[in-house]
């Protein structure tokens, strides 16, 4: 049994890089990624063919050609289909495979898990995840997001068509009804970047307008409902919080264009990740990094997301670069500030330090880090002292972690929990 991933994609450089680095990290092998790409305009491409063992085809859009096409140059007994904005926790491919075998299913979707989500838009994706496993057996649903499928049954059943705009729901509709499907209980984390563009309510009225049309089969009218949610533009850009003095909230910024000589202060966060041995992680930072690029620094960094807690934003940061999606986590230094000057871009952040421990392998995605090394937080320390190869936010903070009582008290702990262990 072989299984392939195929990634459609258009100027996705800013998530391409986190879903392949999920996929190179599942406990089972996957035999072939194909990155379908429609015509990227940014660094998509680039970023795809640094990963090993994924093949870039090019085909212009729309997206059902595009799956089409990967469909037909896959050569797994599965395939499974991913958007560049989801990211699967690392036993997914196993256990979907696992599922459809044990149930005998030749298409399936899993259950679409929002990140980062909020209470309201993680309401919506409940609401429609318990429609879906109710009528599965009767009315197969489902999205493009993830769809896995028997390869040879798609392709006996037409595959997929490139004059629909809802390409993928009429796809499940179809081969659900030629053959076994199923709604997997297994969960995928997708992309709410839509929700958080458009508004909670917008789109639910429009995805409610939508089912009527689906539900009775009626996929090109459909079409005229203007679908603006699903053009080829470029990834919705990421926003910083922008703060006063006091870490009050007073407006938002593109992350892309914060970055200048008169960077306004802004929410963010910094992360020290340590193995069960209290070894503690360094990346060096991309080289397309806007400031200190092929620097050393602290395991990661990252920015909250408009009405996301650091927590929570630190998680998702984790996972996206390492490849980390378990780890215990705890604030150190609630209340860091600084400011730093790299050739005309300044940073001007209030950064909160956490610290971390996980018994998981880092996978580091290259769009992000261009490496990474353990090393003895004594080593760190004296590094620290030196000033050499490492970030000025780093260095600092290093200083603050050593000054404070509950950092080596976290310490201690683990050692005691390696100890029990």
């Amino acid at each position: 049994m072989t299984v392939s991933v195929v990634i459609p994609a258009l100027n996705e450089e800013l998530t391409i890089g986190g879903v392949l680095s999920a996929v190179a990290r599942q406990t089972t092998q996957v035999d072939e990624v194909i990155v379908v790409d429609g015509g990227s305009v940014d660094s998509t491409v680039a970023v795809a063919e640094k990963f090993p063992n994924v093949r870039v085809i090019h085909a212009a859009p729309p997206v059902g050609r595009q799956r089409q096409i990967g469909l037909e140059s896959s050569k797994g007994d599965f395939v499974v289909f991913l958007d560049a904005d989801t990211l699967p926790e690392e036993n997914f491919v196993a256990a979907c495979i696992e599922e459809m075998r044990r149930r005998r299913l030749d298409i399936a979707c899993p259950w679409y898990k929002p990140f980062p989500s909020s209470p309201a838009i993680g309401a919506v994706y409940s609401a429609f995840n318990l429609i879906f496993f109710a009528l599965q057996k009767v009315l197969p649903s489902g999205a493009g997001s993830c769809i896995i499928v028997k390869r040879n049954f798609a392709l006996e059943a037409g595959g997929f068509r490139d004059d629909l705009v809802y390409e993928d729901i009429e796809f499940i509709r179809r081969l659900g009804r030629r053959g076994r499907f199923g709604t997997l209980s297994v969960q995928l984390k997708v992309s709410d970047r839509r929700f958080r563009k458009y508004g909670v309510p917008r789109m639910l009225a429009h995805y409610a307008a939508l089912s009527a049309f689906f539900t009775f089969g009626l996929f090109k009218q459909a079409q005229v409902l203007k679908y603006e949610f699903g053009t080829y533009d470029r990834a919705v850009p990421e926003l910083v919080v922008l703060v006063d003095e006091y870490d009050n909230p007073i407006g938002t910024a593109q992350k892309s264009t914060v970055h200048g000589s008169h960077t306004p202060l802004h929410r963010a966060f910094s992360v020290f990740l340590f193995d069960r041995s209290n070894r503690v992680l360094l990346q060096r930072r991309s080289a397309r990094k806007a400031t200190w690029p092929l620097w050393w620094s602290n395991s990661c960094c990252g920015h909250p997301l408009p009405g996301e807690s650091t927590e929570a934003a630190a998680r998702r940061r984790l996972e996206q670069e390492l490849g980390i999606s378990k780890a215990e986590l705890w604030t150190v230094v609630p209340h860091y500030r600084y400011r730093a000057d790299y050739a005309g871009k300044v940073e001007n952040e209030i950064c909160p330090v956490l610290v971390a421990f996980t018994d998981q392998t880092p996978k580091p995605n290259p769009a992000e880090v261009e490496e990474i090394r353990w090393v003895n937080w004594e080593e760190l320390v004296l590094a620290a002292d030196e000033n050499s190869e490492l970030t000025p936010w780093c260095v600092e903070e290093v200083r603050l972690l050593e000054r404070s009582q509950r950092f080596y008290e976290l310490l201690n702990g683990n050692r005691k929990r390696l100890s029990l262990g």
